[in-house]
C-alpha cells in the first residue's frame, strides 16, 4: 500500500496535481484534510483526527491501494501557528508522534510526502481565488512558504520531495509537474 501526502500553500496546484493523478493512476481514495473544528484544545483534536485518519486508511485498505492526502498534519505546523497561535514546539511534538506511528508501527506502507512550493510569492498572489486562508497577503504567503519549508525539513518521512511549481515568474506545465511527481514516486 502507498500513502501519498501532498502539502503546500494555497494556489500551488495541489488539487490540479491530484486531478491529474486520478486520471493516470489506480488511486483508491483521496482524503482532503480541512480546517480543524473549534474545540477547547485544537491541537489535541487535530492529533486525534490525524491518527484516526491514518488508522482508517491502514486498516480498511488492501495492500494494493494508493491513498492520497490532500493536506495532512504538516499543514498544522503552518496554519496552527499563523491562525490559531499554537506553539510550534507543541505542533512538532504532535508531528513527531504521528510520524513515529506511521514510520515505525505501519511497516507494510510506502509513505511519501510531496511538498508543492513556489519560489515566487507574486505568482501565488496573482492567482489567488479569494478562498485561501492567506487572502493574498504578501506577508502571510511569505510566512506560509517559510513554515512549509521548515516543516518539510523537520519531517522524518524518508521518502519526501519538494516540487517547485514555478520556473522564474511562470508556472511550470501540469505535465512537467506530474512527470516530476511520478519520477519521485516510482524511483
Amino acid at each position: 500500500m502507498k500513502i501519498i501526502i501532498i502539502e503546500g500553500p494555497d494556489n500551488t496546484g495541489k488539487n490540479t496535481l491530484i486531478h491529474d493523478l486520478l486520471e493516470k493512476n489506480n488511486i483508491t481514495k483521496v482524503i482532503h484534510c480541512s480546517t480543524p473544528k473549534v474545540s477547547d484544545d485544537p491541537l489535541i483534536y487535530q492529533r486525534r483526527y490525524f491518527i484516526k485518519l491514518a488508522n482508517e486508511c491502514v486498516f480498511e485498505s488492501k495492500s494494493t491501494d494508493i491513498i492520497v492526502f490532500n493536506r495532512f498534519y504538516h499543514g498544522e505546523y503552518v496554519y496552527g501557528q499563523i491562525y490559531r497561535d499554537e506553539d510550534p514546539k507543541d505542533i512538532l511534538e504532535m508531528i513527531e508522534y504521528i510520524e513515529q506511528k506511521l514510520n515505525y508501527e505501519l511497516d507494510d506502507i510506502d509513505l511519501y510526502y510531496v511538498q508543492l512550493l513556489s519560489s515566487n510569492t507574486d505568482m501565488l498572489i496573482n492567482v489567488d481565488d479569494g478562498k485561501s486562508l492567506s487572502k493574498a497577503s504578501r506577508q502571510k504567503i511569505e510566512r506560509e512558504l517559510e513554515l512549509f519549508k521548515e516543516v518539510f525539513d523537520k519531517s522524518t518521512i524518508k521518502n519526501k520531495h519538494i516540487i517547485y511549481v514555478n520556473n522564474g515568474d511562470q508556472f511550470r506545465s501540469r505535465k512537467d509537474i506530474l512527470d516530476e511527481f511520478n519520477d519521485f514516486i516510482n524511483n
